[in-house]
């Protein structure tokens, strides 16, 4: 019996108690460790043996079982249904504290729970006063709906309390009704941006409330509330694609620097940053600029970071747009300013990938080949772009030799390479058509049309448009 509890005890780091308490803080434990102790929240003291133990093991974590007997011996029941029901009152006392501790970091919270503890009691009196001592939300913070849900709260709480003692000031209930609607509308203008953005899942039509908001947007009602006009225009411009609902959330996300908190404005960054994408992909060239304005934006308000990393292809992306603008000083600063935001185990190829790009792009050969040889890129899609730059620098330098020698390599890596999908066929296609044309006799103008033929007609091929370009000299 008592080696099963033992066992069990040590499964019990793997368990979700254990998982909990180790992502608190050492701070976090000690305030814990007084809730555990309080009669308020716990009288036996197998539990507070119990939370002690698991915190030394998993601060010292090891194949001890020497402290788990003890636990088990002296403090526990000697069976595995007795550590059961120990593990589960320590853990419904860790997540009380853990609310706790989320609701008391809210002073508004706090503040209405107790005004609505008095008012459920009838004191009125001190319900005034303490009432009184709410902090008013600030116009001026983010506006999130959870903001104009607490505003619907302090509202409502103060008609309840005046109703009941039989005043009447329509201007709560009035101004109560009006956050509400604000909340509403937030939250369904953003349930239905998620809706569009992941289809299938959910028709926009059935979201709650969306075609009401919808509706009262369209006549008017929210016209002075940027946070539910941005929403709006983000799913407008996702289910349309039309340019009239670009320029004003672009003007409204110029214009308001705390138009919603840091998570929400990403992804109203991005509806409008992926709109761009999507034109440029038509052709409409003069989306450069615009998606590189917004990417410029967003780092500023350091909201296109994730927690404050930002992702290699965005990195990429960035670069790229700044090069096709020509601004190649900004360019160069972004690389070196934002190196350090990049996750760490990709840091440096992610960051010397993208400096050979630039040099690359620059037609600085020699910086860009000198990078290129040194680094061994180990994600295969920067090796397969790695590989086609420098075919590109030795073709147009008239390096015949390395680049026969950089061809071949190139077709052995393909071979060996062989589940990076469509990727596989683009770069054979663009490895065969450059040996091809390296093969092509001056002044054979027919035997050139037709490899430009091939090349056009063919459905994958890397660096098509430079192909083209060779084949047109």
């Amino acid at each position: 019996m008592l080696a099963l509890a033992i066992s069990y005890l040590c499964g019990m780091l793997q368990s979700p108690l254990a998982q909990t308490l180790g992502a608190l803080n050492l701070r976090e434990r000690q305030e814990l460790r007084h809730w555990v102790l309080s009669p308020a929240f716990n009288r036996r003291p197998e539990v507070v043996q119990l939370y002690d133990w698991l915190c030394e093991r998993l601060d010292q974590p090891g194949p001890e079982t020497g402290s788990a007997k003890a636990v088990a011996r002296e403090h526990l029941s000697a069976d595995e249904s007795g550590l059961r029901h120990t593990m589960s009152f320590l853990f419904r006392v860790v997540k009380q504290y853990l609310a706790w501790r989320e609701w008391s970091a809210d002073p508004l919270a706090t503040r209405l729970s107790l005004c609505r503890a008095l008012r459920k009691k009838g004191l009125a009196g001190v319900f005034d006063k303490e009432f009184k001592q709410i902090p008013t939300p600030d116009a001026a913070a983010p506006q999130h709906a959870g903001l104009h849900l607490q505003r619907y709260q302090m509202h409502f709480e103060q008609w309840e309390a005046q109703h009941r003692t039989g005043q009447t000031d329509i201007t709560q209930l009035s101004a109560a009704n009006e956050a509400f609607g604000l909340f509403v509308a937030l939250k369904a203008l953003r349930h239905g941006c998620a809706a569009l953005d992941q289809p299938g899942l959910l028709p926009p039509e059935q979201v709650a409330w969306l075609p009401e908001s919808l509706a009262a947007v369209e006549a008017g009602r929210y016209a002075g509330a940027a946070a539910v006009q941005a929403y709006f225009r983000c799913f407008k411009l996702m289910q349309t694609g039309e340019e009239y609902h670009f320029q004003p959330l672009k003007a409204l996300l110029a214009g308001q620097g705390d138009l919603l908190p840091p998570d929400e404005l990403r992804d109203v960054y991005l509806v409008a940053i992926n709109f761009c994408i999507k034109k440029l992909n038509t052709g409409a060239r003069r989306y450069i600029r615009e998606a590189l304005d917004l990417y410029r934006s967003g780092l500023e308000r350091q909201v296109i970071q994730d927690n404050g990393v930002l992702a290699k292809a965005t990195y990429q992306n960035i670069l790229l747009l700044a090069i096709a603008v020509e601004e190649w000083d900004w360019a160069r600063d972004f690389l070196e300013q934002y190196r350090g935001a990049l996750p760490s185990g990709e840091r440096h190829n992610a960051y010397h990938f993208n400096l050979a790009l630039y040099y690359f792009r620059k037609k600085d050969y020699p910086a860009a080949q000198d990078i290129l040889r040194r680094v061994e890129f180990r994600d295969v899609f920067h090796n397969l772009d790695a590989r086609r730059m420098l075919v590109r620098i030795y073709f147009d330098t008239g390096a015949v030799q390395a680049l026969d020698s950089l061809l071949h390599s190139f077709k052995i890596y393909l071979q060996r390479h062989r589940n990076i999908g469509y990727h596989r066929e683009l770069n054979s296609n663009f490895v065969r058509a450059v040996q091809q044309l390296l093969r092509l006799e001056p002044g054979d103008a027919t035997a050139r049309e037709k490899l430009r033929q091939r090349v056009s007609a063919e459905g994958y091929v890397a660096e098509r448009e430079w192909l083209l370009q060779q084949l047109e000299k």
